[in-house]
């Protein structure tokens, strides 16, 4: 067994590094020579002696240099430990040890400061919400303009930062994105993704709702099925995404065609009324929608909730338009189209069949 070797053990021995294996080939040396194992245990006493190991770091190694540096010289003690003569090899790797030991302590403290600096310049984040009965605008640190519609939230960043602009939504928003090739713009929700580079798009994806709708205006985007990650779609301006989901939240999978494009939604063929963006014009469109998801949209509209008395109501088809009518107004309204009754409670309103 060379001194090489044995210093090489003991390095790895005292910082920490040592395999199963070699520790048994150490213990072994040790047992088989008393020069290194006085040598381990003087260290080992050192070490347990100090509280903070590094504080004297650069005074012991000056020392040790200089024993080094002085060949034939006696050695003077460095530790608080029975004096041990030793050969210029054992300062040797007295040395290597605590070169080591600097070396380990420096590049700690290099990556403690790097973690710090990384938390420092962590990404800074800010949550809009918009409650019932209101709509809110506000622009993003590229220039990109977002109108969030009623009881929706969306979290982004303070500064933009690396090679994507990322914004996570729950609810809906219209996106008006700045142009930058260079950093793709994706909007997150609980279903999909969008990925575009400067366009401007409606994304809706209500917790409450069984669907979740992308309504290109211009450009492109590319949404991507967060279950199905590899599955990228195109859409092309004037079209409109649709994503079905599972009735039943636990299932793991969608048989059949989950998601549908077609040409977005125009109120009585006219080019100026798109359905899926009216609210951005303080009017609530609709056409052959059923009662259920109309009540998802009055509700918010007029921050109530709804709760069908009669299930029969929830299958009524309902066309119409809505802009400055109160709650009672617009109730009535429904109800020349379709006889129901209701009951008003503070903020809840009871749907029923006629009798």
């Amino acid at each position: 067994m060379t001194d090489q070797r044995f210093t090489e053990l003991l390095s790895e021995k005292l910082s920490g590094e040592i395999s199963a294996h070699d520790d048994q080939d150490f213990m072994a040396i040790l047992a088989e020579n008393e020069d290194y194992r006085r040598e381990y245990e003087s260290l080992i006493i050192y070490f347990k002696q100090q509280d903070r190991p590094y504080e004297n770091m650069d005074f012991i190694f000056r020392q040790i240099k200089e024993r080094i540096n002085v060949v034939g010289a006696e050695p003077k003690p460095i530790f608080n430990s029975k004096p041990v003569v030793r050969t210029f090899g054992q300062w040797y790797r007295i040395a290597a040890i605590f070169i080591f030991g600097l070396c380990t302590f420096f590049a700690y403290q290099f990556f403690k400061s790097n973690s710090l600096s990384d938390k420092t310049t962590a990404i800074a984040w800010k949550k809009t919400y918009t409650p019932g009965r209101q709509t809110s605008t506000l622009v993003l640190a590229d220039g990109s303009k977002v109108t969030l519609n009623a009881a929706s939230e969306i979290k982004y960043p303070v500064s933009f930062k690396g090679g994507t602009r990322e914004v996570y939504l729950s609810g809906e928003a219209f996106f008006d994105v700045a142009k930058d090739h260079q950093h793709p713009f994706i909007v997150h929700t609980k279903n999909i993704s969008i990925k575009v580079l400067g366009t401007a798009f409606d994304v809706k994806s209500y917790d409450d709702e069984q669907a979740t709708e992308t309504t290109l205006l211009r450009g492109k985007v590319e949404i991507t099925l967060n279950k199905r990650p590899a599955k990228h779609i195109l859409l092309n301006p004037a079209e409109k995404f649709t994503l079905i989901h599972a009735a039943n939240s636990s299932a793991e999978h969608l048989n059949g065609d989950i998601y549908s494009i077609r040409p977005m939604t125009y109120y009585k063929d006219d080019k100026n009324a798109i359905l899926e963006t009216s609210w951005m014009n303080n009017k609530l469109l609709f056409k052959n929608e059923n009662f259920s998801l109309l009540s998802l949209r009055l509700a918010r509209w007029y921050d109530v909730s709804f709760v069908f008395e009669s299930d029969k109501l929830k299958d009524a088809s309902f066309t119409g338009e809505f802009e400055k009518e109160t709650l009672s107004e617009a109730l009535k309204a429904l109800q020349v189209i379709t006889p129901f009754q209701y009951k008003i409670q503070g903020k809840t309103i009871y749907l029923y069949a006629v009798k």
